[in-house]
């Protein structure tokens, strides 16, 4: 019967307390768990642990610590820079375009020509040289040049974009817009349409005439009823001078806006209305496309994308190079080299730059250059997993095996593990307290019927921590109940 008993309550045990840390309750180690021995013994007025007790209580608890050693298998994501090269260039002094040829894992889509979705990433040969004075290569005024047109330029913005390039008192200009388009939106009468800065109330539908009236807030606050009916086309702008106004067409203006876009408007908004209906509970309703555009940059010859690259903008072509540009005489424009290690890094986000490869002589000396390669450099994130030892287990012995007077509440934050029986261990008046007379003298009975016993109690402040009883008739018996525990365990 007892052995029966112990093993369905170390069962019992194992389930509640030995569970994955992803369960409720938390697993048996020394980090999670306080041991309380006996003190009643009393020598020169200090209590010491019960000799016996303490030295099972003792073994339970280096037990522990080996509980908090297990194998476990750590995943996690690591990014790991891999270099992609180029064939070597020759310095001719030709004008080179880069190829996919010369580099297959160029990483974007290049071309001799900026066509649909190509880039042209050039380097004229005769504007760059080797600085036999310094040992290290010069690159001149627009010796490197990246061509875009108005679907590959590097001013991203997380979403759809639109370009416009003009002239502008004689300087050539690109407008950057944000443009935004929705088809087929459906609001019912008394609600509103917000775009940036316009505020579209439907206050009255007149569903035989296909009319609504509605009430127009401007971005500057500007309030005016306007009527509007199905099919027509309501073109609301914010000028570059900052003038808004309203205008009414019967197709789509695409030569108004163009004229709007390349003035550079600030905020262009088109309403279309395309049908006027009765929708569910017999709400009125209107349905209705929309176009936003909203200006986000604006650049113009010669002004800096980044570091020394500048904009040269071509309108007439829709062309947009960003080049490097070198004037010593300019602040900000100094002269650039690139010494042996180094690189001349594009400045796009694709970790493209170019690399002089060196000559040097039978002393290692820089005397020349063989020739440039182009380097593109990737994070490569890959998964892995590694199986190692997994260690959780307490740094203070004194706060993991206590003396029974040290106890003096229950910890919502720990399992507590009762050594010993009530004759010798204090902490089971606390026990009383906590669980009620009637349960603890039943333990109480069962240790004196069985001989000993291993209890689990819920934690009242915290279910997933428990309180367990190892306690026996004798010495001998409290050592039995502590073995087959450590047992029940070892064997999960």
């Amino acid at each position: 019967m007892k052995k029966a008993l112990a093993l369905i309550l170390g069962l019992i045990i194992a389930g509640l307390l030995l569970t994955p840390s992803s369960a409720t309750s938390v697993p048996l180690n020394s980090a999670t768990t306080v041991i309380v021995l006996p003190t009643t013994k009393i020598v020169n007025g200090i209590p010491l642990h019960i000799g016996e007790d303490a030295i099972s209580g003792s073994r339970l608890g280096a037990f522990l610590v080996l509980q908090g050693i297990t194998t476990g298998t750590y995943t996690s994501t690591v990014s790991v820079p891999v270099e992609y090269h180029s064939v070597l260039i020759p310095d001719e002094n030709q004008t080179y375009s880069l190829n996919s040829k010369d580099m297959p894992d160029v990483g974007i889509n290049v071309s001799d020509e900026p066509v649909g979705k190509a880039v042209v990433v050039r380097v004229n040969f005769s504007r760059v040289y080797f600085n036999s004075s310094r040992s290290a290569v010069e690159f001149l005024d627009r010796s490197v040049e990246i061509v875009f047109n108005e679907n590959t330029t590097p001013l991203d913005i997380g979403g759809d974009y639109k370009v416009v390039s003009t002239t502008v008192d004689g300087k050539d200009t690109m407008y950057f817009y944000a443009y935004t388009k929705v088809d087929s939106e459906s609001k019912s009468l008394g609600e509103s349409l917000s775009v940036g800065g316009w505020k579209i109330e439907f206050v009255d539908i007149n569903l035989d005439a296909s009319k609504m009236l509605v009430v127009l807030t401007y971005p500057s606050g500007i309030i005016k009823q306007k009527p509007m009916a199905e099919d027509k086309f309501y073109l609301m702008y914010v000028s570059a001078k900052g003038e808004e106004d309203f205008e009414e067409y019967d197709t789509y203006p695409s030569a108004r806006i163009n004229e709007l876009l390349e003035g550079g408007a600030r905020k262009v908004f088109l309403f279309n209305p395309t049908d006027f209906f009765i929708g569910i509970n017999n709400a009125q309703m209107v349905t209705y496309d929309y176009w936003y555009y909203q200006k986000v940059k604006q650049y113009q010859d010669g002004d800096v994308y980044k570091g020394q690259w500048v904009w040269d903008i071509d309108p007439g072509n829709g062309l947009y190079t960003v080049y490097l540009h070198v004037n010593a005489s300019v602040e900000g424009f100094s002269r650039v080299f690139v010494d042996p290690g180094e690189s001349l890094k594009l400045p796009t986000d694709w970790g493209l730059k170019i690399s002089p490869v060196f000559k040097r002589n039978d002393k290692n000396v820089v005397v020349g250059v063989e020739g440039y390669r182009f380097i593109r450099t990737e994070l490569v994130s890959r998964q892995i997993s590694i199986t190692a030892p997994k260690v959780q287990a307490t740094n203070d012995v004194y706060s993991f095996i206590i003396n029974d007077t040290a106890l003096t509440a229950l910890p919502d934050d720990k399992n507590v593990i009762i050594v010993g029986g009530w004759v010798s261990n204090r902490a089971w008046v606390l026990l009383e307290q906590v669980y009620g007379a009637d349960v603890i003298e039943g333990i109480k009975e069962e240790v004196m019927n069985e001989g000993y016993v291993i209890k689990t109690l819920d934690n009242p402040s915290n279910s997933d921590y428990k309180v367990i009883i190892l306690a026996g008739r004798t010495y001998k018996e409290t050592r039995m109940a502590i073995e087959e525990f450590m047992e029940k365990l070892e064997e999960m």
